[in-house]
């Protein structure tokens, strides 16, 4: 019986202390994707922020534009925790897509449930 064994090479910086950096993940198309979400994310952030008027009065006027910028924040900061995740373990750099995808697929069977259970109890079923 044979086995494959795929072998990665993955470029770190070290300083003189025990924090390295995964630069290699940085090169690679999810580390890209990563980066022009933090990107994107950052500018939405800062135009929705200032185009926002300040003022509780005028807040009540803008709720799409508060909405978007609470989404966005969140997007933005999860996103940040993600990145910096990846750049600073060899580990999570490697799992963490297979894990977001597995949680991505039992939080949409959650949400599926909760819809059909929703609808039965709207129709009084």
């Amino acid at each position: 019986m044979s086995h494959t064994v795929t072998i990665t090479r993955t470029t770190t910086t070290s300083t003189g202390h025990a924090i390295f950096v995964n630069n290699g993940y940085l090169g690679t198309l999810p580390g890209l994707l990563k980066l022009a979400q933090l990107l994107l994310g950052a500018a939405c952030v800062g135009v929705v922020g200032y185009y926002l008027e300040p003022g509780f009065y005028r807040y009540n006027n803008q709720k799409p534009e508060l909405f978007f910028l609470l989404v966005a924040v969140a997007c933005l900061v999860g996103t940040f925790c993600l990145l910096t995740a990846c750049l600073v373990s060899f580990t999570t750099a490697s799992m963490i897509s297979k894990t977001i995808y597995v949680m991505g697929l039992v939080m949409a069977g959650l949400y599926l449930l909760s819809t059909f259970l929703a609808n039965r109890t709207y129709r009084g079923i």
